[in-house]
């Protein structure tokens, strides 16, 4: 039947029929297979799913119990969870000894393993890869059994659905909101990375002992992007793969699903924590019926639902309940409903007697926050999750909502609410001028009407500007070429933001949104790490309001995660662009206030794989200062924190790019350290490993530009260690290559700070390679071409110390080789402006780098100086070399290959006052 089933879905619906009739099938398979084919009425892609989710009462169960002890891949599988979109789903436990582990191990149901199956299974794989989130549950790794069908490893989360949590731990009304708000961060992280999940329900929403939700089942999302063309956009619309209750009205009518489809289900499932029942439950034993009510009927008030309290509702919930924590536990705590003596109102109440949710609190605010998500137009519901969430929050907050029309008598409500006291003193007032309001109702109605309009005009605005930032910015960020448009795009949606700046007031999701548009613009204009404009300073600014922005949200509620997270970024990209623009005090002390956070969020979500890899990767650019420095301990200790985080996150998700581009940072960095000891072939070691990775990423992200260069680098940083070795030969043949990218790079967008300054370092360094190989033509050629494309950056970007600070190690370079061949006279001018470049840059940063690039710029010259005829001005600079190279040695921070350098500087010194 498997091979009739596959070769019929490659047909189309008028082929079929002929097909299966050539075939002389017996009547019971022929049946069997058009049962299976009848759920496919739309597209390709809703037979490959229904197919699957029914294919439990067509097929027998005998062969996946025989998997129950068996090993798949580097699992154990102990027992069936129960199906999926796509498959079985089992709890496994990992064997291969690394560590202790159980995980979802989810199959694709054998009798089921065709190619179009497959590329279905093969898709919720990419989805989950992509989705990494405290709250969603994680991919951690894939493969396929002996006989080719394949798996996936999910995070297990050992817990309850969200309706049953609520009810077995009596969750308070503020509670519940507290944890729907965490399950819309994770849908709004789904919608943002262009995934719709298209299945939302408490049983795909599961809350574990440490009451964190995750977010399960991708198995029927849909990709809002061109990245699977093969899987197309169809619609889901069977109701095979979809629970008609959950279901947005869209879905129902077969029409296109989008991340308002979601909402919908998000409003659906907050209606059931409050009422503890779903809007047209009376209608859902007949599947014509509840179709109907959801296409065509609106949905009573949550808070009318509770106060009616009906005999059919209450043994509906009870019973659903009492099924819920039976099979999830097996206890017998039961959920009950019951109407207080005071017969004004119904609570819900469990039976260790905490209270739960009553009418009047839902009353408003509730009722037309939950209303609003249950819109039947798309258009009409919440715009994203997070403004869902964000909904909730004001109300939390007691402020005014967005789902309720922001009239005079609801500001008033909302005013009263929260200042009762001072409101109940000035009543007294208003009553002896109450005759005056009569003469201002009017005005009064005509300027509501006009703060109706400006209030729609200012949300028209922030939607805009957040669809720049959010649905289209994020399609090209990454692309190379798109410097140019992503600077068109952030400046237009700065502008729009810019100009709501002054009515933000207490608005933190607005603040937040501003915070957001002033980092990706500092990233356009001067973060070192992607394509920008290279004008460091503008973007320091940026990411400064950025900051002043983050921390006034953050302020407001230190127990808001997600603001902390963001606030931490700020920092780290700060941090990050402060180095790599020579300013090295402001860059550690920004360092460790990120380091801070960092730590604050992993003790704060301590099985969050996510932030413990930022944590890591934080340490790694961290420990870039004092590796520079030549501040070997200090390194060691932060990369051999980075590196006992980041070996347990591989060896947990061997398959986690994420992770992989962590492990080849870090070996980039330990190269460098290890280049700084002298052990260069351990540094070539790990360098080695790393390109291997990195290659691998540039062949699953080839329109990653990020990724790209992060195989330039590694390649880079293997040809400084030789240059460190001082082994010329090595040094070229590694050095060389390295000019192709930057020089393609910038050849496509000329604009493009970044790749100019790689292109500029690959010149150096290759200079540097000629000149250890005696190749000193070469070497000059090499500088001069390095110093032209670092001036042309220095020109547009005066105030720039790091671009001045690299011109003065180019021309010394230049120098250099301009001495090794005789040409003292043209040198000495060169090293005359290098030092004259050097000295203030070396005087305000106070680094040892610096310094000793100053010491070796006036032993050069004294070299010059002595073969021109000028002893004494020879003389004058080697005492100055020899001083700094006395400081560098008493501080401890000379490099182990310059340990004979005062030696060194001492004999030229004799020679010269000879």
């Amino acid at each position: 039947m498997k091979e009739v089933l596959s070769d019929a879905l490659e047909l189309s619906e008028a082929e079929r029929q002929p097909y299966l009739d050539k075939l002389g099938l017996s009547p019971e398979i022929r049946a069997e297979v058009e049962s299976l084919l009848a759920f496919e009425t739309e597209s390709e892609d809703v037979m490959r799913l229904s197919a699957v989710e029914f294919s439990k009462d067509f097929f027998p169960g005998e062969e996946d119990e025989k998997l129950v002890g068996q090993q798949i891949g580097s699992y154990r599988i102990v027992r069936e969870i129960g199906y999926g979109g796509m498959g079985v789903v089992y709890l496994a436990e990992r064997i291969d000894g690394k560590f202790d582990q159980k995980v979802a191990l989810k199959l694709l149901k054998r009798e089921l393993n065709t190619s179009a199956l497959r590329r279905r299974f093969e898709h919720e794989r990419e989805i989950l890869a992509s989705l990494e989130h405290p709250n969603i549950a994680r991919l951690l790794d894939a493969g396929a059994t002996d006989d080719q069908v394949p798996f996936i490893a999910m995070e297990y989360v050992d817990g309850l659905p969200i309706d049953a949590y609520c009810e077995k731990h009596g969750l308070s009304l503020g509670d519940r909101l507290d944890l729907f708000r965490k399950v819309c961060s994770a849908v709004n992280f789904a919608h943002r990375n262009l995934v719709v999940h298209r299945d939302l329900k408490p049983s795909n929403i599961l809350i574990n002992e440490d009451g964190i939700p995750k977010l399960l089942d991708f198995g029927i999302a849909k990709v809002l992007s061109e990245e699977f063309p093969a899987l197309g956009a169809s619609t889901v619309t069977n109701l095979g793969v979809m629970t008609p209750s959950y279901a947005s009205p869209e879905q129902l009518r077969n029409e296109s699903v989008t991340t308002a489809t979601d909402i919908y289900s998000l409003g659906v499932v907050l209606y059931e924590l409050l009422t503890g029942a779903r809007p047209f439950a009376a209608k859902e034993a007949d599947l014509q019926e509840i179709v109907k009510a959801v296409i065509e009927a609106e949905p009573r008030l949550p808070s009318e639902v509770v106060e009616s309290g009906s005999r059919a509702l209450k043994a509906s919930t009870q019973a659903r309940t009492e099924v819920l924590a039976e099979s999830a536990h097996g206890e017998e705590e039961r959920t009950k409903v019951s109407r207080p003596d005071t017969g004004r109102s119904e609570r819900r109440i469990t039976e260790r007697g905490k209270v739960a949710i009553s009418a009047a609190e839902l009353r408003g605010d509730l009722d037309n926050i939950v209303l609003k998500a249950l819109r039947k137009e798309p258009e009409r519901r919440y715009t994203s999750a997070e403004n869902l969430a964000e909904d909730i929050h004001r109300h939390q907050r007691g402020l005014p909502v967005a789902a309720r029309p922001n009239t005079y008598s609801y500001r008033i409500e909302r005013f009263v609410s929260r200042n009762k006291a001072g409101v109940l003193g000035a009543a007294f007032v208003a009553l002896a001028v109450i005759a005056g309001l009569a003469a201002t109702i009017w005005q009064g109605r005509v300027a509501q009407a006009e703060r109706a309009r400006a209030e729609k005009r200012f949300n028209d605005v922030r939607s805009l500007a957040n669809s720049y930032l959010f649905d289209v910015y994020p399609e090209i960020e990454n692309l190379e070429g798109s410097l140019k448009a992503r600077e068109k795009i952030l400046t237009n949606a700065l502008t729009y933001l810019d100009s709501l700046s002054n009515e933000a007031g207490g608005d933190l999701a607005l603040q937040s949104e501003l915070a957001t548009a002033y980092e990706k613009i500092g990233d356009v204009q001067g973060a070192l790490t992607n394509s920008s404009l290279g004008n460091i300073q503008a973007g320091l600014e940026s990411y400064g309001k950025a900051a002043r922005l983050r921390e006034a949200v953050y302020a407001a509620n230190p127990a808001d995660l997600e603001a902390k997270e963001k606030l931490a970024n700020n920092y780290y990209t700060t941090a990050r662009t402060l180095w790599n623009d020579s300013q090295t005090a402001e860059a550690e002390k920004t360092f460790e206030r990120t380091l801070t956070l960092r730590r604050e969020l992993v003790a704060d979500l301590p099985n969050s794989a996510v932030h413990r890899n930022r944590l890591a990767v934080l340490l790694i650019d961290y420990a870039a200062i004092p590796v520079f420095n030549s501040q070997t301990e200090r390194a060691v200790v932060l990369l051999e924190e980075a590196f006992a985080i980041i070996e347990k996150l591989r060896a947990a998700e061997p398959a986690n790019s994420e992770f992989k581009k962590s492990q080849t940072r870090l070996l980039r960095m330990m190269g460098k350290a290890k280049g700084t000891l002298g052990d260069y072939e351990g540094a070539i070691s790990g360098l080695d490993l790393a390109i291997r990775i990195s290659d691998d990423l540039a062949r699953e992200f080839p329109q990653d530009f990020r990724v790209q260069r992060s195989v330039w680098l590694t390649h880079t940083i293997k040809c400084e260690v030789f240059i460190d070795k001082q082994d010329g030969t090595a040094a070229v043949e590694a050095c060389v290559p390295t000019i192709e990218f930057p020089e393609n790079a910038l050849a496509k967008e000329p604009d493009n700070g970044v790749v100019a300054y790689d292109l500029a370092i690959s010149h150096f360094n290759t200079a540097r390679a000629y000149r250890l190989a005696r190749n000193f033509p070469a070497t000059i050629e090499q500088a001069a071409r390095a110093t032209a494309v670092m001036q042309r950056l220095s020109d547009k970007n005066p105030d720039d110390l790091e671009y001045k600070r690299n011109l003065a190690v180019y021309d010394t370079e230049r120098a250099r080789a301009q001495i090794e061949i005789g040409r003292f006279a043209d040198a000495v001018p060169v090293l005359e402006r290098v030092i004259a470049m050097m000295i203030p840059i070396a005087e305000k940063e106070g680094g040892p780098t610096y310094r000793y690039d100053v010491a070796m710029a006036h032993r050069l010259v004294a070299k010059a100086y002595f073969n021109t005829g000028q002893r004494q001005r020879a003389a004058e600079h080697i005492d100055k070399a020899i001083a700094i190279a006395r400081e560098l040695r008493e501080a401890n921070t000379l490099r182990d290959a310059d340990k004979n350098i005062l030696t060194e500087l001492e004999n030229e010194k004799a020679q010269y006052t000879q």
